[in-house]
């Protein structure tokens, strides 16, 4: 079930966090990950340590984020999954609950409160899909413009998953950035207000709003993002 949770973010002290562990990649949750500096070449258990593998279901972790924690599936990607040629190509790490007052990631100023990492078979990074959720036109062009500054303008690109989309896309030497935003009416969202000191959980008032979608793809492995299909990579391309 996902926790749906109204807060601010305080993106100058997440910035400090990261600042004060530059260099060091810690687990999911315990550290904001940077998405424009990650190094590619950082291994799952290091993300995703054994010791967070749940101990009721098989193939999923609980994240510990605060005094929560959020669920993440690991799952094999095939292409011919099911013929006699099937070939495993990856693994992928999909967040399965979330919070709109966590800091899982970020990038420059903005927060991201979902993650979702696709690995290769060889325990390299391909692509990395974050999300923000209920966040305004104002800010979204406000990221457009800071990564245009960094990077330069951005190449736009037609994206389509239920409906058509479109992709603000920025390179560099060996990654490639992408973001999106998406009109999202909450028609099939559930979102909860939880009272930890009354131990109460009541429904909440559903607000559309868009969120938006970060990717960062390893140029390594551009080809292989067409391989994913599911959560938050269905707005990758």
């Amino acid at each position: 079930m996902v926790k749906y949770f109204r807060a601010f973010l305080f993106a100058f002290a997440v910035a400090i966090l990261i600042s004060s562990c530059k260099g060091k990649v810690k687990p999911i949750g315990q550290a904001p990950l940077d998405l424009l500096d990650i190094d590619f070449g950082t291994k799952m258990s290091t993300l995703y340590p054994d010791k967070y593998k749940s101990k009721n279901w098989d193939n999923y972790y609980d994240i510990p984020v605060g005094e929560d924690t959020r669920m993440i599936e690991r799952d094999t990607t095939f292409i011919n999954e099911f013929s006699e040629d099937q070939k495993a190509v990856g693994i992928e790490y999909r967040q399965r609950s979330s919070s709109t007052g966590d800091t899982l990631a970020i990038a420059v100023d903005q927060t991201f409160s979902s993650l979702s990492i696709a690995f290769s078979i060889d325990d390299k990074i391909k692509a990395i899909g974050a999300e923000t959720s209920e966040i305004s036109n104002q800010q979204t062009k406000k990221f457009i413009q800071t990564l245009s500054k960094k990077y330069g303008e951005a190449k736009k690109l037609e994206g389509e998953f239920m409906s058509k989309f479109t992709i603000y896309e920025w390179e560099t030497k060996d990654r490639i950035f992408r973001y999106a935003t998406i009109f999202n009416n909450e028609k099939n969202t559930l979102k909860l207000e939880v009272d930890k000191n009354q131990g109460s959980i009541k429904p909440m008032e559903k607000t559309p709003h868009h969120d938006g979608y970060f990717f960062v793809i390893n140029k390594a492995y551009l080809k292989d993002i067409e391989t994913l299909h599911t959560g938050t990579f269905v707005y990758i391309k």
